[in-house]
């Protein structure tokens, strides 16, 4: 159900709601996972590839980034993420959208 590109639209942490536009994870294959960040002011996109498993069941989701295509000391600056691997619990996810949470954040995705 996960297949195919999400792109990010409201990250809620502690009560308050910030709208994202830039942002997609794409779940390439069963365990192909990359991330997607669109640079407005230089009109770039920077990508990406890791990994995605299920290692408490179907609603436990990992998602481990890899150095490629550039080091992830370079990548990760960009993002919410602390280390190179997120643990999220799957709250809900449908044909058109897809929640999760982690790291007392809800991050509500829309199907691309």
């Amino acid at each position: 159900m996960l297949k195919g590109k999400w792109q990010l639209k409201t990250v809620e942490q502690a009560g308050t709601t910030a709208t994202v536009d830039t942002v997609w994870y794409n779940f390439q294959s069963e365990s192909i996972f990359m991330y997607q960040i669109y640079s407005a002011a230089r009109d770039t996109f920077a990508h990406q590839y890791g990994f995605k498993t299920h290692p408490g069941g179907e609603r436990t989701l990992l998602l481990e980034l890899i150095s490629y295509p550039i080091p992830l000391d370079r990548f990760l600056p960009a993002t919410d993420w602390e280390e190179r691997t997120r643990a999220f619990t799957i709250e809900s996810v449908t044909r058109n959208r897809l929640v999760l949470a982690g790291e007392g954040k809800i991050y509500s995705f829309e199907k691309f």
